[in-house]
């Protein structure tokens, strides 16, 4: 599966390249119907509305995941975006996740939602005293969202699901086993709070990147090489994301041959995660870019 002279990096991408596989099965399983994976017949059993609105958030985080893939060319400061795209796929696959977990009754409410968040996006006010903007196609919004919304109605109630992120990955694991909680709940502990800061802007979003080579030698080659290392850590965290989705689509219907599969390239991923440095061959700069 992996060459010896491969670096950390290639191997990750390799590996996450599997995976996507299994996650494209999954959307075919969804779609069209039965596939045959390793001499197994494999027959999607999951009701039609959990299979819809989580093939959603699927395909989302499986484009996603391909950038990602795409920006593995780039070293230096273009990398740094790669923790907010990284995010999304975490949290796509969570959410696909957790829905395949719970109840018709979750889904339904899911499907609900992105009618109503597509009528409040019209519907909003922002800013507070003088500089306050509202935007409203309907003269008496909560009116409207009591009549035709009435389950999105009152303070507390407006979002698709009152869990947080770490309580809905409980839920998964509680639900579709203890493989695909952990998964998910390694890629939430390696990306989500660094890639808030930086998604929001913050001092020490804006300084985690850039100051990394300030421990080690003060040159750009130093700089670009930490910035590698960077995408290694977010490689890291998506395998982990993408592999919890890949055990709760498989696990809750029991299908061995593609879990079988997940968990040798889970096996190979703490292998080489484990590995000392020098045991891959040291990156050659002028194979990455610093443009996207």
């Amino acid at each position: 599966m992996i060459k010896e002279e491969m670096t950390l990096l290639d191997s990750f991408k390799v590996l996450l390249g599997f995976q996507q596989e299994l996650v494209r099965l999954s959307l075919e399983m969804s779609v069209k119907g039965p596939v045959l994976f390793k001499d197994e017949q494999l027959i999607c059993t999951l009701s039609d509305s959990k299979k819809g609105i989580s093939s959603y958030l699927t395909v989302a985080g499986g484009q996603s995941a391909q950038t990602i893939l795409g920006m593995t060319k780039l070293k230096g400061f273009p990398v740094r975006d790669a923790y907010s795209i990284a995010r999304t796929v975490i949290e796509s696959f969570i959410n696909a996740s957790y829905l395949l977990s719970e109840s018709e009754k979750i889904s339904e409410r899911a499907k609900r939602y992105i009618e109503f968040a597509d009528w409040r996006h019209c519907n909003r006010s922002f800013g507070t005293g003088e500089f306050k903007i509202k935007l409203s196609t309907f003269p008496n919004t909560e009116e409207l969202i009591q009549t035709k919304y009435p389950e999105f109605f009152g303070k507390g109630n407006s979002s698709w699901t009152s869990l947080d992120v770490p309580n809905r990955i409980s839920k998964v694991g509680e639900l579709a086993g203890a493989r695909a909680g952990s998964r998910l709940i390694a890629a939430y502990t390696l990306i989500y709070s660094i890639a808030s800061e930086i998604i929001h802007g913050s001092p020490y979003g804006a300084a985690y990147f850039y100051s990394t080579h300030l421990l080690k030698e003060k040159t750009s080659d130093e700089f670009d090489l930490q910035s590698i290392k960077h995408m290694e850590q977010i490689l890291l965290a998506v395998l982990h994301a993408v592999g919890g989705y890949i055990s709760t689509f498989y696990g809750l219907q029991n299908m061995s041959a593609p879990l079988l599969a997940e968990a040798e390239i889970h096996k190979v991923v703490l292998d080489l995660f484990s590995k000392p440095r020098d045991s891959f061959p040291a990156y050659d700069l002028s194979k990455f870019s610093d443009e996207i």
